[in-house]
């Protein structure tokens, strides 16, 4: 056979793997039959067109060798389109390669148009036996699991390569529907037959524009008509089984549309999602770290009676924990110390305890007048406050001890009168407390002899290390040069950056408390052992209703109603978003919610309502202290947060850990570590995409993680009891849905008309949208290789917001419009306060005459650049820079304004002031006395 008009088809094959697999030598060995060693990595995307004859049919194929590095991503998927045919290719000696595989398969799902495209998995290299890492069994299951065809081969002595090629064409071959073109349904005339056969060519079946190939001619006049007269039969016989059918089958409904459909079809929920890749369970040797130490510990601890029966009576202790009953007698010494301990082990009373019992046994007694003597520094504001109560809590035996919290977006000036009283605990955030070093003349840090950092390894990512340098030099300069102050740091996961850290800024003979090294061969992250780890990879479009069937599953579970669940999401605009959402969808708008046929509306999905919360950054100080106070007490609840939540927080009983958007690995021990403290029984969750499975092999072998996988379709059967709360209503009938994908698709229709009812709502999904895109773009090069925004789908993302069209990424709005738009109410410009307790003590005593009445304003319309007259509108100029819009912990570093350094100077030049004349005063007297 010879010629291009005796070729069957053209068919488009994709060579995909990662980089240095050997997928450009495979393509090479197949059409030139040649091996070349020196071959460079391919660049962007190569292209080889070569005829192959398979069981007496010749086709053309079209192979694409795509490049594997991370920086042409970008530019391979879009190649995915119309290919009937792709090789999976990895190195068998190289496990990374094999390992990726599931990446690849998840893009090759996402960006192919093709649902039944044919796959075949290829194991390269096998002539380097002494070196394989990959057996041939474990490639075998892998295909098998995946339903993918496999073999192994060598580009080097052509062992396999031709056979690959081959099988994967025969099996395209026997799958008409991806090669054969579809008949038109009208006859063409004569003329219309003659233009087409002229041609000679015809575009692929899914308007590829990236390819440009001729394919086989159009069939002759005779065969289009012979084939047209078969339709016609097959029409007409099928019309009457059609209508015996019709009598005998139930007319199913489209769910999404609400549309009788005349045969089954699948709701768009569940179409064109990216396959999602099976992980095994491995059996995994998790590093455990005992909690508790001996029983007689409390009694023998070498400290003060009196917080021995505190522990007691307030604290309902009886046992000291392992990093306790170590770390209390390390810090008693006067060394500096660094403990390592799980989350959860009570790290906190670690070193209060001996701090406090070192204080108390100063001579003379601290009194307010010593001034500070011991420094606590954590990166929250919540936590300031935690640890503050358990100060408070210790000290009610010590009342001449003083302990006060300093934290960003409380007042100042009340703060300034406390330090001016005289504290000797300070807690505070390093920004605050660098703050009052700049700004609080009566702060004197001479007297310190306490510096403890607890969760410092986040204070260092959060980017403290300058303030906490500072902090260090301040002591340091302030400080009798005969005299030392003891470091004491505290951590769950150091870090690089914290070891740099501890190398510079404590002593090198410093004591080191591993706890996890006394039950292992060497220090590790250790996560608390009555901890369940599970995880669930779920497509994005059904991302949204996998969590409302989550929370389903968990509080509507006869006899186990009373759970509290942390939901962490990545930024305060998804927060902001899905906190409305879910009140709604859980709890329902209204307790009367009720249509015209008396059934609840839509909503209330859950048997008894829950209480929802919010926590997040740009919160002010004292709504963020209220809800972690009322969490903490509630018994049923759901808090949504972003990480402001993951450090150091104890919260009481809380039984579910549900991370909605992932983060790295150190977060995500955090994280679950806010249950399962103390010897609890606790569990967690985490939601992937199919891209991110990988993420899952990283926790089990780098920080040996234990986590069992739960499939979606599990979760979603427990939308099956809710059936009833989501039905539909059309204008003809009421349709309740009868399977657990029927219920899905409902619930994400009522989804999407309650976000769409509204534009306030709109504008809402549609900002958490880009807030989520902007999230995922954030990640570091470290963990590109699992998040690239690159691998995300915008248009499914879109739909799991509710949203019908896809947003514009190219106009974000301002921070000022996103603030109005859907975040907390935006601020209102404020009469200058005159009130005595907000009078900064250091300013002048007299106060000075009210100004005039304002004159009627204005209402022409004034330029911009315009600038109004101060008496018109006093506005008060902020002091400090909102960070809030960048990171989750609201504000950041506090900036005096010049203004403020103004009024400190004005301050200290009229006091002077007062002085020189209150002592004039006193000489004239005498000199009058004298005189007398």
């Amino acid at each position: 056979m010879s010629g291009d008009d005796e070729i069957l088809t053209t068919l488009k094959i994709l060579i995909i793997g990662e980089s240095g697999v050997g997928k450009s030598s495979l393509l090479l060995r197949f059409t030139d039959d040649r091996f070349d060693q020196e071959m460079a990595a391919t660049i962007g995307v190569d292209f080889k067109v070569k005829q192959l004859d398979v069981d007496d049919n010749r086709v053309k194929l079209a192979i694409w060798d795509t490049a594997g590095q991370e920086r042409f991503r970008t530019l391979t998927p879009g190649y995915y389109r119309g290919a009937q045919g792709a090789i999976l290719v990895y190195d068998v000696c190289s496990r990374e390669s094999f390992r990726h595989l599931d990446r690849w398969i998840s893009e090759l799902d996402t960006f192919s148009n093709k649902q039944d495209i044919i796959k075949m998995l290829v194991g390269n290299k096998i002539d380097q036996e002494a070196n394989r890492e990959v057996t041939r069994d474990e490639g075998d299951r892998y295909a098998r699991k995946h339903s993918m065809l496999f073999i192994e081969a060598s580009a080097r002595t052509r062992q396999g390569v031709q056979t690959a090629f081959e099988e994967l064409v025969k099996k395209i071959i026997q799958t008409p529907s991806l090669w054969e073109k579809k008949e038109p349904t009208i006859q063409p005339d004569d003329h219309d037959e003659s233009g087409r056969a002229a041609s000679g060519c015809s575009y692929m079946e899914d308007d590829n524009l990236l390819l440009n190939i001729t394919s086989e001619p159009l069939p002759t006049k005779k065969a289009v008509k012979r084939k047209h007269d078969i339709v016609e039969e097959k029409t007409s016989q099928n019309l009457e089984s059609t209508a015996k059918k019709k009598r005998n089958e139930r007319v199913k409904l489209d769910l999404c549309q609400g549309k009788e459909m005349k045969s089954p079809k699948r709701s768009s929920l569940f179409a064109n999602n990216p396959t999602i890749p099976e992980i095994d369970e491995k059996v995994i040797e998790t590093a455990t770290e005992e909690i508790f130490g001996s029983a007689s510990s409390l009694d023998q601890m070498p400290v003060h009676p009196h917080i021995i029966s505190c522990l007691k009576q307030k604290f309902n202790i009886t046992r000291l924990t392992n990093v306790q009953e170590k770390s209390i007698p390390a810090i008693l010494t006067g060394e500096d110390v660094i403990v390592k301990s799980q989350t959860g082990s009570g790290k906190t009373l670690a070193y209060v305890i001996p701090t406090i019992h070192l204080m108390q046994a100063i001579e003379p007694s601290v009194r307010r007048e010593s001034g500070p003597i011991a420094i606590v520094l954590v990166p929250t504001k919540e936590l300031v406050q935690q640890t503050y109560e358990v100060f408070q809590k210790l000290l009610t035996s010590f009342v001449r001890i003083v302990c006060s919290p300093l934290v960003g977006g409380s007042n100042r000036n009340h703060e300034k009168k406390r330090l001016r009283r005289g504290l000797n605990v300070l807690i505070s955030t390093p920004g605050r407390l660098c703050d009052h070093i700049d700004n609080t003349q009566s702060l004197s840090l001479k007297n310190i002899q306490f510096l403890i950092f607890d969760e410092a390894d986040k204070m260092l990512d959060m980017g403290f290390a300058d303030a906490i340098k500072k902090i260090i030099e301040t002591i340091g300069k302030q400080m009798d040069s005969d005299k030392r102050f003891q470091r004491v740091l505290l951590s769950a996961t150091p870090t690089t950056a914290l070891n740099h850290f501890v190398d510079i800024n404590l002593n090198k003979k410093a004591l080191r408390i591993d706890i996890s090294e006394e039950f292992n061969a060497e220090s590790v992250i250790t996560v608390p052992k009555t901890l369940k780890q599970m995880f669930t990879i779920v497509p994005s479009k059904l991302r949204f209703v996998t969590l409302i069937a989550f929370l389903l599953k968990i509080f509507n579970k006869k006899g186990k109603s009373e759970a509290k669940v942390l939901l962490f999401l990545a930024t305060n605009d998804l927060v902001h978003f899905h906190y409305e959402i879910l009140n709604t969808m859980l709890n329902g708008d209204k307790e009367d919610d009720i249509d015209e046929e008396g059934d609840l509306q839509f909503g209330h999905l859950l048997n008894e309502p829950v209480k929802l919360l919010r926590l997040q950054g740009d919160m002010t100080h004292q709504e963020r202290t209220s809800v972690f106070s009322e969490f903490s007490k509630l018994s049923r609840g759901i808090l949504l947060c972003t990480n402001v939540a993951a450090r150091g927080l104890d919260m009481p009983s809380v039984t579910w850990i549900i991370q909605y958007h992932p983060t790295s690995p150190i977060d995500y021990i955090h994280r679950i570590g806010r249950t399962a403290r103390l010897g609890s029984i606790g569990q967690s969750l985490i939601f992937l995409l199919p891209n991110e499975a990988e993420y899952v092999a990283t926790l089990q072998d780098k920080y040996k993680m234990s986590l069992k996988g739960i499939t979606p379709d599990d979760v979603l059967e427990t939308l099956m009891d809710s059936c009833e709360k989501l039905k539909q209503h059309f204008e003809t009938r009421t349709v309740i849905p009868k399977t657990a994908e029927q219920c899905a698709s409902s619930l994400h229709h009522h989804f999407e008309e309650y976000v769409n009812g509204s534009p306030v709502r709109i504008e809402q999904a549609r900002q958490a949208y880009l807030s989520f895109i902007r999230y995922y773009a954030s990640f570091s090069r470290e963990w590109k290789y699992l998040f690239h925004v690159k691998n995300l789908h915008r248009g499914h993302i879109a739909k799991s917001f509710g949203l019908k069209e896809l947003p514009d990424e190219s106009n974000n709005h301002t921070i000022k419009e996103r603030k109005e738009t859907f975040g907390s109410k935006p601020k209102v410009n404020k009469p200058i306060k005159t009130n005595d307790d907000e009078i900064d003590e250091e300013a002048a005593p007299s106060t000075p005459p009210p100004p005039p009445p304002p004159p009627p304003v204005n209402t022409e319309k004034k330029s911009l650049f315009d600038r109004l007259p101060f008496a018109n509108k006093p506005v008060a100029r902020t002091r400090f820079r909102n960070f809030s819009h960048i990171s989750e912990f609201g504000s950041g570093l506090e900036v005096t304004s010049k203004s403020h350094k103004k009024k400190d100077k004005i301050s200290e030049f009229l006091e002077k002031k007062r002085e020189r004349n209150t002592s004039k005063h006193q000489i004239g007297r005498k000199k009058t006395r004298e005189n007398k």
